[in-house]
């Protein structure tokens, strides 16, 4: 009698230790899950690219000491504005794989854009092997040329 209530006890405890296994590798897996959801925010292909600049004004701080500015991207070039002026302008491109490259004197910095909750753009300049992360904002060009006026 005793063996048989320890064998049924041994197959309850066993079977009960499985489904806790479960539970922890379906907790595992959706905490990796998330976590590699969080690192690949989905950022904009070169088509959504190109449409994106010709559409929007993006305002920024771009660490080029001079503050929060907005860039309104042309077919071939950009300028910068600041309080209503342009303070600078210079060229942009798409690189043969699809990535933009937007040029600062000698300097070519690669602009990765991701959307989501909290817009980022990617700024990698040729020698850094990550880019670093600046929040912007976006509106309307004919909004922005409306606030100048």
């Amino acid at each position: 009698m005793f063996k048989k209530i320890f064998s049924i006890l041994s197959i309850f405890l066993f079977l009960s230790s499985i489904s806790i296994a479960k539970d922890k590798i379906d907790d595992t897996i959706d905490k990796t899950t998330d976590f590699l959801k969080s690192i690949t925010k989905k950022s904009l292909n070169k088509s959504q690219t190109a449409e994106f600049l010709n559409n929007y004004a993006i305002t920024l701080e771009d660490e080029r000491n001079q503050g929060v500015v907005t860039y309104i991207f042309d077919e071939k070039n950009y300028k910068r504005y600041q309080d209503g002026k342009v303070i600078s302008e210079d060229g942009w491109r798409f690189t043969n794989l699809g990535k933009l490259r937007v040029f600062s004197g000698d300097i070519k910095l690669t602009w990765k854009f991701k959307l989501d909750k909290q817009n980022v753009i990617v700024i990698k300049t040729k020698f850094q092997p990550l880019g670093k992360e600046y929040p912007f904002t976006y509106q309307l060009k004919d909004k922005f040329f409306e606030q100048l006026n």
